[in-house]
């Protein structure tokens, strides 16, 4: 943490954004922004600093919007590296032994997220500056989003977490950073049932984000992340998967949009044909779970091309303007299939199921256009298929690892694998500053 800590009080020095560098090392701020008071005490430097967060959390190689996408489509074994030069990518494609941690992908999701969830908590702790309900309940909801999203992101790839700042800061179980996460957003959440974030904020900030929508799916993703966290199922937070799944409107759009000045990272890359692919029209799906044929699966023509044996990315990493949603409709049909299924209900798994199996389109123009599941009406049957739709529906999404883990699909060495990792190593950047580093957990 000592690192991080040195990157945060940087980032407390100012006022304005952060710009970061495609350094692996340093974060680089405005020289003639305020001092740590005008941070603290300033209503617009707190929404300039939420600004911020969405820069840090969406732009560049080094970004969580960059890593955790790649991060999770190569651990399933969706992705091919295109040029051997690109070693963080290789590495990833290569999993278990070969995933160090110097891997730069492993050391900017521990490091940028850290930060986020630095600048997250100044402003949630300097919400009393702000007179105005408006500006208040904005500064609460967007950085709530945030904070979670650096908890969720992390609780995704590693498995302890240090949730305190200061120097060697102790490790707690991915699952208390869930529950953080939660909390925060369920704080947010009510505050936002009777109050919307004003329009000052909002010209503050990107345009884009459905606060009330995306607590709600936020509360969903990381209740579903939750209810199986321990392995054994936990039926409360499976009910409030279902219940904040069901609030999250299917028809508004959350997005991370983007622009010349600001490229969307994945499709910054993508545009060169010459750092990664998909791994072929199956998105590495194994053990009979692969869309057959393809042809038949239009979600597949939605994320990726084909240009001779190569297959670039479309849909979310399309071009360096493309937008990128914080959620998907499809996430929050299959919330609920999965919920449902675990608790035995079998019928309103299929129903839920079916909502996303037989869609023509949605919002964002994804179609399955599948028939209805006509499967063993059990528990396994229907799991697999739902884990199935997942991985076609939320393609790189960055939850493929989670998803693998929480889905007890065949771990790495087995002869059956599914996928090349089970959590990321603690990167050398902490293991060098914090002596309360766990040994990295097991491939």
């Amino acid at each position: 943490m000592k690192k991080i800590l040195n990157e945060i009080t940087i980032i407390l020095l100012i006022a304005g954004v952060a710009v970061s560098t495609s350094s692996c090392n340093k974060e680089y701020v405005n020289p003639s922004a305020g001092s740590v008071p005008s941070v603290t005490t300033n209503v617009d430097a707190l929404m300039n600093l939420c600004a911020g967060m969405q820069r840090r959390f969406t732009v560049g190689r080094q970004s969580p919007l960059y890593n955790a996408p790649i991060g999770g489509a190569y651990a399933v074994f969706g992705l091919n590296t295109l040029n051997a030069g690109n070693l963080t990518e290789a590495a990833l494609q290569a999993g278990k032994g070969a995933v160090q941690p110097g891997n730069s992908t492993v050391t900017q999701l521990w490091g940028q997220n850290l930060l986020l969830k630095t600048e997250a908590e100044t402003i949630l702790d300097n919400l009393g500056i702000a007179t105005d309900a408006g500006d208040k309940v904005g500064l609460k909801a967007y950085a709530s989003i945030f904070y979670a999203l650096s908890l969720g992101t992390l609780a995704q790839f590693y498995e302890q977490i240090p949730l305190t700042k200061g120097l060697n800061a102790t490790f707690s179980p991915r699952i208390d950073a869930i529950q953080k996460a939660i909390t925060v957003l369920e704080s947010a959440d009510a505050d936002l049932t009777t109050t919307n974030p004003s329009a000052k904020f909002l010209t503050k900030v990107p345009a884009g984000i459905d606060a009330k929508n995306t607590v709600k799916a936020l509360l969903a993703r990381y209740y579903n992340m939750h209810s199986m966290a321990t392995g054994t199922y936990n039926a409360v937070s499976g009910n409030k998967a279902i219940t904040f799944a069901g609030a999250a409107s299917t028809t508004v759009k959350s997005e991370f949009r983007f622009s010349a000045a600001t490229p969307n990272p994945l499709g910054e890359q993508n545009v060169t044909v010459n750092v990664y692919g998909a791994i072929d029209s199956t998105l590495g799906l194994k053990n009979g779970l692969a869309p057959v044929p393809a042809s038949t699966e239009p979600r597949i023509g939605f994320y990726i091309s084909k240009v001779g044996g190569i297959y670039p990315m479309k849909g979310f990493a399309a071009i360096i303007t493309t937008p990128y949603p914080v959620y998907l409709p499809g996430e929050m049909s299959l919330i609920i299939a999965e919920n449902y299924a675990r608790q035995n209900n079998f019928a309103a798994s299929k129903t839920a199921l079916d909502a996303v199996r037989t869609k023509t389109t949605d919002v964002y123009g994804i179609g399955a256009n599948q028939p209805a599941y006509s499967g063993t009406l059990d528990q396994a049957s229907l799991l697999t298929d739902i884990y199935k739709q997942r991985r076609i529906e939320l393609f790189m999404s960055g939850m493929e690892l989670e998803d693998a883990r929480r889905f007890a699909r065949p771990a790495p060495n087995s002869t059956t694998e599914e996928r090349n990792r089970t959590f990321y190593p603690y990167p050398f950047t902490e293991r060098d500053n914090n002596t309360n580093t766990p040994a990295d957990p097991a491939i």
